[in-house]
């Protein structure tokens, strides 16, 4: 006769290999399910739904390319609202998609959050590792901030415009068009950030055609010069200081910034203003589901007067409009991830002679 003992033991041990295969081969399934569900519902009590939820979860890891203060900033508002402590790690942009790709693709779903520039969110949705997101605060956000598979958004603009030494250069004589900007006036007096490919590339594009606007810097180069510089805050700093008189790559908020504290520079749009996204997305093997989603809802809401407060571009013109009279072209993450090695090399040699 069968030893009773034995049998039991050796079922236990069946049933629990049982179940861990089950676990395995389901835990992925069931969870993506339970986040499709987090993610796309609708319903009035979405809200009320998402933050009882992400008190239970009781944490949220976000990876992020943003300056430490900035983040911190918009988690420790996070964390008074809900009290849900949120697990910080920053990295530079590529570093960031590194290691959230590497991890998550490894079965090692630390991340719940990923903000990080456009390109690299929009290289995390070719990976396929972001979730789509339903949420109504979408309808507010800067149209060409939310791209269509919505799974991840852009949450503020690095807006790029032009800044003058305003002891050096008179209002009054400030450029009109990109053409009276081949005055001789001009000769050695212009800056541009040596990097800008992305930049010339999208303001060539309002051009009446794309080699018209290549020719224009060609011609702009070898007529008055550019002086190169690297770095868009250094470009700033040299224009407040009188080094370049006049740049055509300056983030906005910087020149602006810089303005309201005294400094002789300010900010000037010369045609459309170019615009970096930077935003932030879900990931679909998020541990903390309920908590990501709340955390993307946040930064675009409650975060936003808080981005604006530190000086940026907010996407929420709803909220925050954007600066009146400003006529922004953002750039696509996607044609920057297809186009830049070309657009390197036509800024190079239109700007460089390379």
């Amino acid at each position: 006769m069968m030893n009773i003992d034995k049998f039991r033991r050796g079922f236990a041990r069946s049933a629990a290999c049982v179940a861990l295969i089950i676990g395995t081969l389901l835990g992925p399934a069931l969870a993506q399910s339970a986040i499709d569900e987090i993610a796309k519902y609708g319903g009035a009590d979405r809200m009320d739904r998402l933050v009882a939820g992400a008190r239970k979860e009781g944490a949220l890891t976000l990876y992020t390319a943003t300056p430490v203060e900035d983040v911190m900033a918009i988690t420790k508002a996070f964390e008074t609202k809900y009290g849900i402590p949120v697990t910080v790690w920053r990295g530079s942009s590529e570093d960031v998609l590194h290691r959230a790709v590497t991890e998550i693709k490894a079965g090692r779903n630390e991340v719940d959050v990923i903000e990080t520039n456009g390109p690299e969110l929009e290289a995390l949705h070719r990976e396929g590792v972001l979730q789509p997101i339903e949420s109504p605060v979408m309808s507010d956000i800067y149209p060409d901030a939310v791209p269509r598979a919505r799974d991840w958004v852009g949450s503020r603009l690095n807006i790029i415009t032009a800044a003058y030494n305003t002891n050096l250069v008179k209002e009054a004589d400030l450029p009109k068009t990109w053409q009276d900007l081949l005055d001789p006036r001009w000769s050695g007096k212009i800056g541009l950030e040596a990097e800008a490919y992305d930049w010339m590339a999208t303001i060539a594009a309002t051009f009446p055609s794309e080699k018209e606007g290549n020719d224009f810097f060609r011609k702009l180069a070898a007529t008055n010069g550019l002086s190169l510089r690297k770095g868009h805050s250094l470009l700033s700093q040299l224009t407040a200081s009188g080094e370049v008189p006049f740049a055509l790559t300056t983030y906005l908020y910087k020149a602006d910034q810089m303005h309201k504290d005294g400094a002789p520079i300010n900010w000037y749009a010369l045609g459309q203003s170019v615009a970096r996204i930077n935003g932030l997305g879900v990931a679909r093997t998020a541990r903390h589901p309920n908590a990501a989603v709340l955390f993307q809802d946040f930064t675009l809401t409650d975060g936003q007067k808080i981005l604006a407060d530190r000086g940026f571009t907010p996407t929420n013109v709803k909220l925050v409009p954007l600066p009146e009279g400003l006529q922004v072209r953002v750039v696509d993450p996607s044609s920057t991830l297809d186009n830049l090695p070309k657009w390197r090399d036509t800024f190079n040699a239109a700007v460089k002679g390379q």
